[in-house]
């Protein structure tokens, strides 16, 4: 496998650290189009191409991936290309990018490690030969520790930044485990983004929301879990939630799937599904349903302070559903 040790120094700049307010990572997919309104910069990013860049583990399944950016991002033409191939474009206009990116916030004695999937316009600066760098939307996952590990000691890590950053993108694109990454995953990211900026709107804090329509129908329908959820709290199930109470069950229907099956329920125009997706961050969890209908948030709550999966998190879904039913 390639590594990026490839990566010529200023394609290692593209992937400039950012710093993004604590309240962004408490919705799922965030992005900030009523935000870069006024400065013009939804508008030069419809005009440009937009790459994607992928894990290398991820280009085994390209016909995947390009299904799952062709289903939904009509904003702006794209291509899908190898991280190492950023470096050519570093200096050309008329480009956007979506990558992986991390870093780690400290909020008084906590230290919040977060891990993105994000959307870069890069547009001339009034400063010469130099370009200025927007992040338009986000996108958090949910990594492995190993992950987060990594993050967390490049604050504290001796040599060059260049080298520091250089090791962290290295770790994202060749040895990360994203637990809600997969093609039927990045379709359902894609639509809240696509549509969000075209819409001129923000969504970057939503503790809970749900659609009153849908959502009900989960009385008569089968909701997908992925399998990663069942692995993360199997363990843990005959223990008490962290509240200490548990609720009444969830008891309409369920199905565990593999990220291969549910990928082709998502991916498959055909069949029209409801699934979960959990994501971990830090301290703290979202839960979100998709509806792969159309690809949209039907359900989505942000716990703070509460990072496992329970089941209670299926019966607050459910309370939802009887109080509208």
């Amino acid at each position: 496998m390639k590594t990026l040790n490839m990566l010529k120094a200023r394609g290692i700049l593209l992937f400039s650290l950012f710093i993004l307010w604590a309240t962004i990572c408490k919705s799922q997919v965030s992005y900030f189009g009523a935000a870069l309104l006024n400065s013009q910069k939804l508008e030069t990013l419809k005009k440009t191409t937009t790459l994607f860049t992928l894990q290398y583990a991820d280009y085994a399944e390209l016909e995947k991936f390009d299904r799952a950016i062709k289903k939904n991002w009509t904003i702006t033409p794209y291509k899908i290309i190898k991280p190492e191939e950023l470096a050519r474009y570093d200096t050309l206009s008329n480009y956007s990018f979506f990558y992986f990116d991390g870093y780690a916030n400290k909020l008084d004695s906590t230290k919040n490690v977060n891990v993105v999937y994000a959307l870069k316009l890069a547009s001339p600066s009034k400063k010469p030969k130099t370009k200025e760098e927007s992040v338009l939307a986000t996108v958090t996952l949910f990594a492995d520790r190993s992950t987060n590990l990594q993050i967390e000691i490049q604050d504290i890590t001796t040599g060059s930044k260049r080298a520091i950053r250089n090791n962290l993108i290295s770790t994202l694109y060749n040895k990360s485990n994203f637990l809600n990454w997969s093609p039927g995953f990045l379709t359902g990211y894609l639509k809240q983004i696509n549509d969000g900026l075209l819409a001129n709107k923000d969504c970057n804090l939503d503790y809970q929301f749900y659609n009153k329509v849908r959502l009900p129908e989960l009385t008569k329908e089968t909701l997908y879990v992925p399998e990663y959820i069942k692995q993360v709290f199997s363990s843990k199930l005959a223990l008490l939630p962290q509240s200490g109470v548990v609720l009444e069950p969830y008891n309409y229907k369920l199905k565990f799937v593999s990220y291969k099956e549910l990928d082709s329920l998502i991916l498959n125009t055909e069949t029209n599904i409801k699934y979960v997706v959990y994501t971990q961050r830090s301290n703290d969890k979202i839960i979100s349903v998709y509806d792969s209908k159309d690809d949209k948030i039907i359900y989505q709550r942000f716990y703070p302070q509460s990072p496992n999966f329970e089941m209670n998190d299926l019966s607050e879904i459910k309370k939802v559903v009887v109080s509208l039913k």
